[in-house]
Parts: C-alpha cells; structure tokens; sequence
C-alpha cells in the first residue's frame, strides 16, 4: 500500500463512520452535554467538518464551502467561525443547528476531500504549501488535522453517544 492510500482509506472511512454515527441521533441528543462546558455531538461535528472544509480548500487555493456554497447563510452562522474557543452560548447555537443540514454539509465536505485525496501521490503528501513553515507539509497536515484530529472527536462523539445509552457496536 502506498502512503496516499492509506491517508485517503484512512480519512474515507473515518468521514463515513462519524456521518454514520451522527445521522441517527435526534436533535435533542445533538445538542445533549454530559456536564456543563461539554461539548455536545452537534458541535463536536460540525467543528470537525469544519476544519476538514477549511483545510482541504484551502490546499487548492479555493474558500471553504461552508463559505462559498454559503452554507454560512443557510445556518445563520459566521462565515469564518470554525468553534476553536466558542464559547457556551455558540457551542449551544451549533448544537442547535438542524440534522438533516448539518448531515448535508458533513457529506458534502467528506465528498469534496475524497476527490481532493484522489489527485493526490505519495510524492504531494510531502509538498509544504507555506514556504515560511517547511515542516507543514500537506501529509503533516492530513495526519493531525484531519486524521487524529478526527478519530479524536470521533471517540468524544462515541462516548457522548454511549451516555446516551447508545453504546457502540461491538
């Protein structure tokens, strides 16, 4: 296996999971915190989507979809907030935020980095898009913003879920 094969599979599969996992709850457990200052499942994805969006757009030199699709409008939402240092009151107004467009969203940003990783070879993973920071390279980024990054939320999404008493398959 290529290194580009397993970056795509990787973050292919964890995009799937996490629109799966996401999809059967109901608005209420969306928006349902397991303490105060917890973040809630609806805002655990869209953030993740979010940081997906921003990041595979901008390795192409375009704006996020969440901005250009204006997805933003729809939402009634900054077009630039990706929930880095909400605080309590966005992080409810996120959790708040319908299924059905949050799970259209999520699908469309998972749809948009699978056709990105597709144009990608094992010798782009290491191009860094920023002269002034080598060490980020496109790989680097994949790696920690997309994948750890994911599977982290993913697990919070699943323990959140498992309070809800919707524990994961085994």
């Amino acid at each position: 296996m290529k290194a580009i094969e397993f970056v795509q599979s990787a973050i292919s599969e964890l995009h799937g999971v996490m629109i799966d996992d996401v999809k059967v709850l109901k608005q209420e457990q969306l928006a349902w915190k397991p303490a105060p200052g917890a973040n809630p499942v609806g805002f655990l994805f869209w953030h993740y989507m979010r940081t997906a969006d921003n990041m595979i757009q901008s390795f192409q030199g375009k704006p996020s979809i969440w901005e250009s699709e204006k997805w933003h409008e729809k939402l009634r939402m900054d077009a630039k907030a990706q929930g880095t240092g909400f605080k309590e009151p966005e992080v409810a107004k996120v959790a708040a935020l319908p299924l059905a467009e949050l799970i259209a969203y999520g699908q469309r940003v998972a749809g948009a980095a699978n056709d990105y990783l597709k144009s990608l070879d094992d010798a782009k993973l290491d191009y860094a898009p920023d002269p002034q920071r080598p060490q980020r390279t496109i790989g680097m980024m994949l790696r920690n913003f997309l994948i750890a990054h994911g599977w982290w939320h993913l697990g919070e999404i699943k323990y959140v879920k498992g309070m809800l008493g919707m524990p994961a398959a085994r």
